[in-house]
C-alpha cells in the first residue's frame, strides 16, 4: 500500500493516487524492478519511469510494458498511450524511499517555504541532525562556509539528482 505521507509536495495526488498503482507497482516489483514516477499527459499520455539499481534496458521496458498493457485492461485503466522508460539522469525524487536510496548523491532542491529568503537549493543529500534529512549547500563567493539545511519530506515541493555527465 502507498503510503501518501511518503511522497514530495502533493505528488501522491493525480495519477499515485489511483486505485491501479498498487497492482502495477506490485508488477514491476515482480520482474525485479523499481516504479521511480508516474505522470499522465496531455493526448492520454500515460508515462511510467522505472529503475533499478544496475540501470534500465530496452528489454526491461518492453517487459513492464508488456506486463502493464495486460493489467490495464484487467483494471479499465483509461489512456491512449503508455510510454516506459528510465527516470533519466536528473531522477525525480517523489518518495521518502528516493531521498534514502540517494543519500551523499547531489541534489536540487524546492522547498515549499523559504529559508532566509530562498526555496532552491543544491547541496548533498545526507541524514539529518534534527529531521530526518539534510541537504549540505556548499557557501556561495569566496568567504562562504557550506551549511546544512535540515528538512522534512514535508517541506519539499519539489527535488531531483544533479545531473553529471561525463564525456
Amino acid at each position: 500500500m502507498i503510503n501518501p505521507e511518503e511522497f514530495v509536495g502533493n505528488t501522491w495526488a493525480g495519477v499515485w493516487s489511483e486505485r491501479w498503482v498498487p497492482e502495477a507497482e506490485a508488477a514491476i516489483v515482480s520482474l525485479g524492478l523499481e516504479l521511480a514516477d508516474l505522470e499522465r499527459e496531455a493526448q492520454g499520455l500515460l508515462r511510467v519511469s522505472i529503475d533499478s539499481p544496475n540501470g534500465i534496458s530496452v528489454e526491461d521496458c518492453e517487459k513492464v510494458s508488456h506486463h502493464l498493457t495486460h493489467l490495464f485492461t484487467v483494471e479499465n485503466v483509461t489512456y491512449d498511450r503508455l510510454e516506459v522508460s528510465s527516470p533519466g539522469v536528473d531522477r525525480v525524487l517523489r518518495r521518502k524511499k528516493d531521498f534514502e536510496r540517494f543519500m551523499g548523491e547531489e541534489v536540487s532542491l524546492k522547498l515549499k517555504r523559504a529559508v532566509e529568503n530562498q526555496k532552491n537549493f543544491k547541496g548533498i543529500l545526507e541524514e539529518g541532525a534534527e529531521t530526518q534529512f539534510a541537504l549540505v549547500v556548499p557557501g556561495e563567493g569566496k568567504e562562504a562556509q557550506p551549511f546544512q539545511l535540515n528538512f522534512d519530506i514535508a517541506d519539499v515541493a519539489a527535488a531531483r539528482l544533479v545531473a553529471h555527465l561525463k564525456f
